[in-house]
């Protein structure tokens, strides 16, 4: 067969295909049609409504997503922070932490934050943060460590415990052992309740609760191989803006 005649052969059938493409679009016409013919007034209205009512959801919907979403975060306002074992008195800065407190509780009262997150350092008593817990951990201190001899209380130790990763600790005196008073938030701090009357959401982070590592952040802990549900939390409430 020659070229000619193979091209005209595949074009006569496209063609075809064509023909039948056709008469298959035209019987589907044709069904809408008379489908659409039997959708009586009343159907019509309801559907008419339907249509308006899931438009004046969508628009409140959008116009709800683009309004900003404010998150006020305040981090570890406890006791041994203002007046206990590990307060900004005791520090060479020699602040005194409760300056804070008038100031939050004045942002509280005077801003509508639709999200409102307290943190806690909320520490186990054998903590790894803890100088006089030093010695549980004595064997896994690094051959580049300062010696354990010559530690003290806010000297730095460089660990490297199995199942958890080399790091260096700052040893703190005890502070925010969970469920003591140290660990309580600053009893002028406004706190406000979970089921208030301004639709304010509520949320309590804990962090800093395993032995062998500790969590400046409210976020994750320092080693970053494990977060606080805050991440989370925010996005649940579409948080567009924190505040801290």
């Amino acid at each position: 067969m020659s070229a000619a005649s193979e091209y005209n052969e595949i074009k006569e059938q496209l063609n075809n295909v064509s023909e039948q493409l056709n008469r298959v679009e035209l019987l589907l016409n044709n069904s809408m049609n008379q489908l659409l013919n039997k959708i009586d007034d009343s159907n019509r209205n309801i559907i008419d409504l339907f249509k308006s009512r899931y438009t004046s959801l969508a628009d409140d919907q959008q116009q709800s997503s683009s309004r900003p979403v404010n998150a006020l975060l305040i981090i570890d306002v406890q006791h041994d922070f203002i007046n206990g074992s590990l307060s900004l008195r005791k520090c060479p800065s020699k602040h005194n932490g409760e300056e804070v407190v008038p100031v939050i509780n004045h942002l509280l009262d005077s801003i509508d934050f639709d999200v409102v997150v307290y943190s806690h350092d909320w520490h186990p008593s054998d903590h790894i943060s803890f100088f006089d817990s030093l010695h549980l951990r004595s064997q896994y201190l690094t051959n580049d460590s300062t010696p354990l001899a010559d530690l003290r209380p806010y000297s730095t130790a460089i660990f490297d415990i199995p199942g958890v990763a080399r790091m260096e600790q700052i040893l703190w005196p005890a502070h925010c052992v969970q469920n003591t008073s140290g660990a309580e938030l600053h009893p002028d701090l406004k706190v406000i309740d979970e089921k208030n009357t301004r639709n304010i959401s509520v949320i309590h982070i804990y962090k800093g609760t395993k032995s062998d590592i500790d969590s400046y952040s409210a976020f994750w802990d320092n080693l970053k191989l494990s977060e606080t549900t805050l991440q989370q939390q925010l996005q649940k409430n579409r948080v567009t803006h924190v505040y801290e």
